[in-house]
């Protein structure tokens, strides 16, 4: 990261100098709501993607109770998107036993989340960004960053390179994913570690899934887990911390017909604050966590509102809850991981003498889903 005193444009084949409020670099999730935020509010935004389009399957397929009540301000909830499936049942099973068949409790007379695929919502906050003129700017890459003291200078390149183009920003919104460019760019360290499984995650659609279920999990002695839920009727998404999840998804739906499927690695990093000078960092750019619990996609969200509504009022204590909300997330994600992927005999037993209980009394439940449901 560079700090300067002037503005320079360096000559190159096509150059541009352009000035915007917020310069948002990366669209998805939490990209998306910052941009929204800002444009609702009518402020100047622009939002870059590096990728030609947006990717509509391998995502989160869970969205809280806290996010839909946050995006009900862009008429975006689950009442008024087609396809949003309440999660009312979760049955969890260890070495193929039934463990516990839960009546997922409400929280605030609600259900705590809903199984809804990121693709899908990613394009309705896409579709409302554009509804107030703010259009995502696909195969757009950053390349650098020079930071002045009342403003940002971002390097960008189009066409595979052949377009350069200078952008000054009031504030940069890193918002870029796990591999972010804005991070690697200013060298910003992501502290943490790598879980050792590689995991798998695959979609199939399947006419066996049980119709009043929502979610199922199936964990086994050798601490391997395998999570199943229903993103859309019909279509059933498998994560499993092991390779090949579409073996297992068909083996138990002998009908299965596989839509995709892909290996990847977890781990558990952020950075130490989302703030640097004129620049933040938000979602999977500043922390990213196990899948277990289903938080990623929330709090990138929580993220991208929280950080537009706070920086639109010039309240910079945002930079404190920012950081407090990740470090509590993903210590739960990281907690109930360890809890279901142990090995060890006692806490199997702790464990799930804990959700027998809760299957039979919803009050023991409840502390488990208000996290889910973001509520705190």
């Amino acid at each position: 990261m560079r700090f300067v005193t002037h503005f320079p444009l360096i000559s190159v084949q096509k150059s541009y100098a352009s000035a915007t409020n917020f310069l948002v670099v990366g669209a998805g999730a939490s990209g998306l709501v910052f941009a929204l935020t800002c444009a609702a509010s009518g402020i100047k935004v622009r939002i870059i993607e590096k990728r030609s389009q947006r990717a509509l399957i391998g995502k989160a397929t869970g969205v809280a109770q806290g996010v839909w009540q946050k995006l009900e301000r862009f008429n975006i909830n689950e009442s008024v998107i087609d396809g949003a499936i309440p999660m009312r049942n979760f049955v969890f099973f260890d070495d193929e036993n039934l463990v516990a068949n839960i009546s997922v409790p409400a929280i605030n007379k609600k259900q705590p989340a809903s199984m809804y695929p990121q693709g899908k919502l990613e394009q309705h906050l896409e579709k409302s960004l554009r509804d107030y003129g703010v259009v995502v700017e696909y195969g757009t890459t950053l390349t650098d960053i020079v930071q002045y003291d009342n403003c940002v200078c971002a390097s960008l390149t189009k066409n595979e390179g052949s377009e350069v183009e200078k952008c000054e920003a009031q504030w940069l919104i890193g918002a870029d994913g796990a591999h972010s460019d804005v991070r690697r760019i200013l060298k910003i360290p992501f502290v943490g570690r790598d879980y050792p499984e590689e995991w798998s995650v695959a979609e199939i659609t399947t006419s066996q899934w049980p119709s009043q279920v929502q979610a199922q999990l199936f964990l086994n002695h050798n601490g391997v887990g395998l999570f199943l839920s229903e993103p859309s009727h019909g279509v059933i998404q498998g994560i499993f911390n092991a390779p090949d999840v579409a073996g297992k998804l068909q083996e138990k739906f002998p009908d299965a017909k596989l839509l995709y499927k892909r290996d990847f690695r977890v781990s558990l990093r952020r950075v130490l604050s989302p703030r640097i000078g004129k620049i933040w960092l938000i979602g999977d750019a500043a922390h990213v966590q196990s899948p277990v619990g289903g938080q990623g996609l929330n709090l990138a969200i929580w993220d991208g509102i929280e950080l537009a509504d706070a920086l639109l009022k010039n309240d910079f204590s945002v930079e404190r809850r920012l950081a407090s909300r990740a470090a509590k997330v993903l210590f739960f994600t990281d907690f109930d991981y360890r809890l279901l992927a142990t090995r060890m005999r006692i806490l199997r037993a702790l464990r799930n003498s804990y959700w027998r209980c809760a299957s039979r009394y919803p009050s023991v439940a409840k502390w488990f889903f208000k996290i889910i449901s973001g509520i705190w």
